[in-house]
């Protein structure tokens, strides 16, 4: 596995991963506050971690060219 197919792999378990977040918060199955807090500061980190593997991506693609 080169490290394009890697990342692609990552981001798809990243995104599938804040989509059934996203999907809790929706639906309402959040129970607390604080559980409240948790989810969404894991949607975070999950939305700077694509960030980074985009980035990286882009840095590979242009060492490529």
């Amino acid at each position: 596995m080169d490290a394009i197919q890697l990342a692609e792999h990552l981001l798809k378990r990243i995104r599938e991963r804040k989509s059934r977040m996203t999907d809790a918060i929706m639906e309402g199955s959040i129970s607390s506050w604080d559980e409240y807090r948790y989810v969404v500061g894991q949607i975070r980190g999950m939305v700077h971690a694509e960030e980074e593997i985009r980035s990286a991506m882009r840095s590979v693609e242009l060492d490529d060219d």
